[in-house]
């Protein structure tokens, strides 16, 4: 019998405005909007052998996978149970909304340590305290580094390596002022935030002196970009910033069909063997926040070559009316699809083709409107690759946009002729 955990949540991210599944780890996690009476929350759904404690642990770390994605707070108001997805009290908490939500990239991982980093960083982002956040973030620098002198030779060898201004300019005044990063970090950071006893290389962090408090304060960046370090470096959960910047998310479904070792080859533009390569499945070709168009559903997909750091793919119709070229750029990370040069129509006579000549016309106006293209699995409904927002360049676009209104208005007129003709 299925059971739900539910969870209401407070957070700093763009929560969606309409009911989002995300899956992870097997389980379909639904993202709530708040109501006038209602938390924002999520819930999910478990059957028999699994416990509520096993749930509610599954739940958790997914909470914890986001924040890391999103990099914001998200904090659970309560945890509960149900025979069914009850909605959880509002509290006062003022919230960011987003309509446009969506989830491109959520890590997972087994391992027990990474798990625990991400649950230290999301309990850190949470807090409300700017010592306890500070040493929130420390802690994930011990889930490796054992002792003091191991933590500040790791700190003082990696800071060279951060990239975020704040704590680049942070590191340069400390350093002005005569402080070993490491060595500071560690006795006036973490010792003096975890110990009350006064000593000579403690002095306890009041709480109530805003000195202490501000000064903390300005070495948060730091700390937690030594975090965000570890995580990404050396436990290799990759940050959202790093997916976007190398385009990871463009091929990523097909990197999976495809495998590792082929992968590596097409980079290195090296020639890969079409017989030893998988069987795509047959592709749908959107719009993000479109709907579909028949044109390019369901479409047949075959690997005509494999150099030049990718693979041509070629899609077509099952009834061989429409051909579509896909190029898999793996040197480059990128998705090539271009629906005015790389898809051809044969035309039959008949009103349906007009119509996939409508479709085709109506999908490039939305691209022209920074349309961002998609590709998904069709036989599994999964997406997967998807290209940025298109911008379109030396155009004048209100002019571009008023031709492919005229050009439909045309074809839909022929589709009207050839239907009453047919008929």
């Amino acid at each position: 019998m299925k059971s739900w955990v539910i969870a209401g949540v407070e957070t700093n991210i763009s929560w969606p405005t309409v009911e989002t599944v995300v899956e992870f780890r097997g389980h379909n996690m639904t993202l709530r909007p708040e109501t006038d009476k209602l938390a924002a929350s999520v819930v999910m759904a478990y059957e028999p052998p699994m416990t509520f404690e096993e749930a509610e642990i599954v739940l958790h770390e997914f909470l914890s996978v986001l924040a890391w994605v999103e990099r914001s707070a998200i904090s659970e108001t309560c945890v509960c149970g149900a025979g069914h997805p009850i909605g959880i009290g509002k509290g006062r908490f003022s919230r960011s909304i987003n309509p446009y939500f969506t989830v491109d990239y959520l890590p997972d991982t087994k391992k027990p340590k990474v798990k625990l980093a991400l649950a230290l960083y999301r309990e850190a982002l949470n807090v409300n305290s700017t010592p306890y956040k500070f040493l929130g973030f420390y802690k994930i620098i011990n889930i490796l580094y054992r002792n003091g002198n191991a933590q500040k030779a790791w700190i003082n060898k990696t800071v060279e390596l951060l990239d975020d201004h704040y704590a680049k300019e942070r590191v340069a005044k400390l350093r002005k002022e005569g402080h070993d990063v490491g060595t500071y970090l560690y006795q006036s950071g973490r010792n003096a935030i975890a110990h009350a006893y006064t000593e000579p290389s403690i002095n306890p962090v009041n709480p109530d002196e805003p000195a202490h408090i501000s000064r903390l304060f300005s070495d948060l960046p730091v700390i937690r970009a030594l975090a965000e370090y570890l995580i990404e470096k050396e436990f290799g959960v990759l940050s959202r910033h790093t997916v976007w910047q190398e385009h990871l998310y463009e091929l990523s479904g097909f990197r999976s069909i495809l495998g590792n070792q082929v992968v590596d080859c097409l980079k290195q533009k090296e020639r890969v063997a079409l017989a030893n390569l998988p069987r795509l499945p047959k592709l749908n070709i959107r719009l993000r926040r479109y709907n579909p168009f028949p044109v390019f559903e369901n479409l047949q997909a075959d690997i005509l070559e494999g150099d030049s750091g990718g693979l041509l793919v070629a899609c077509s119709s099952s009834d061989r009316r429409v051909k579509v070229s896909i190029f898999l750029n793996f040197a480059d990370e990128r998705l090539q699809f271009d629906p005015v040069n790389g898809v051809t129509l044969d035309d039959d006579g008949s009103a349906k083709i007009v119509r996939l000549a409508i479709d085709r016309l109506k999908f490039i106006r939305g691209l022209y409107l920074n349309g961002e293209v998609e590709v998904w699995d069709a036989e599994k409904n999964a997406l997967l690759g998807r290209c940025n927002a298109f911008i379109p360049r030396n155009i004048d676009l209100r002019e571009v946009v008023a031709d492919i209104d005229d050009r439909v208005a045309a074809l839909e007129g022929e589709a009207r002729q050839r239907k009453e003709g047919q008929s």
